[in-house]
């Protein structure tokens, strides 16, 4: 795919805003082959117009932790856009206060078995919400990465594209806020549960510091009832939900986690979400992250 070539190579970096003052127009895009910003939000539809930029791509604003689809943001009125820039740029900036905050930053109970039986519906086709599953370049896209905040947002975005996943969250071990935090999603209503803690307690906790994978069966299990606690108040009715780790010489640096509503996870696909985090463990030895 030919998204725009080194556009926003040379744009000043990020500056400071001041009160009353609206965001900068700095825009990061990627198809899960290669990214690339900050470029304006003009320039991007410039892209589209052109062929240049799938309207499928992953967008976020430079003030944000979540990703969105280029479709939908593009969708927008620029009013609607302004609002949003500022809705989760708000959001995103709040996190490390909420996760700092034990009454904010805990999440709610997981649903119960029987919940998660009740909800379980017939299969359904759900408009909007099935993904087709596309190739990824991770170690493209990770190129662009100049740190490893910004790593972890970008595997984010490319393992959800890998595992043609709908939604998906990342969770960042931080000795200094005292546990495992929620720093980035992708999808819908992911911004709700930034700065969350995961609890010591949940089950796929214990399994991503062990390294295993966790994957749904049709039936969801303990480990998945935690997992579609928390991707389920993003996207309701999933059908399928997995847990991948990141491990770096041994130690638990951060938990991605991907939901899907038309069907379970497929193997394949989360061993293709696996690549992905093997490319960034790789990067971020390479460039000294961690």
């Amino acid at each position: 795919m030919d998204l725009i070539d080194s556009v926003g190579a040379n744009m000043d970096p990020a500056h400071a805003r001041s009160p009353g003052e609206e965001w900068p127009d700095r825009w990061f895009v990627t198809n899960g082959v290669v990214a690339v910003g900050p470029v304006s939000f003009e320039l991007l539809l410039r892209g589209v117009a052109q062929g240049r930029i799938p309207l499928n791509s992953s967008l976020r604003h430079e003030s944000w932790q979540v990703w969105r689809r280029l479709e939908d943001i593009g969708a927008l009125s620029s009013d609607g856009r302004k609002r949003t820039v500022e809705d989760l740029a708000m959001l995103s900036s709040s996190l490390e206060q909420r996760a700092a905050s034990s009454s904010l930053s805990e999440p709610p109970p997981p649903p119960s078995g029987r919940e998660v039986r009740e909800s379980l519906l017939p299969f359904r086709s759900l408009s909007g919400a099935s993904q087709r599953q596309v190739m990824v370049d991770p170690v493209g896209v990770l190129e662009s990465a100049r740190e490893f905040s910004q790593a972890l947002l970008l595997a984010l975005s490319t393992a959800v594209s890998a595992a043609a996943a709908c939604v998906g969250l990342v969770h960042r071990s931080r000795t200094d806020l005292g546990g495992v935090v929620t720093i980035g999603g992708h999808g819908p209503r992911t911004e709700q549960l930034l700065g969350e803690r995961v609890t010591e307690d949940d089950p796929t906790l214990v399994a991503a510091r062990a390294g295993y994978t966790v994957i749904s069966e049709p039936e969801f299990g303990e480990n998945s009832r935690f997992l579609l606690g928390r991707l389920g108040r993003c996207l309701p009715d999933l059908r399928g939900v997995a847990m991948v780790p990141l491990l770096i010489y041994g130690d638990l640096v951060a938990v991605f986690e991907l939901g899907r509503a038309d069907r379970p996870f497929r193997t394949r696909e989360l061993v293709r979400a696996e690549e992905v985090l093997e490319a960034l463990a790789g990067r971020s030895v390479v460039m000294g992250w961690v």
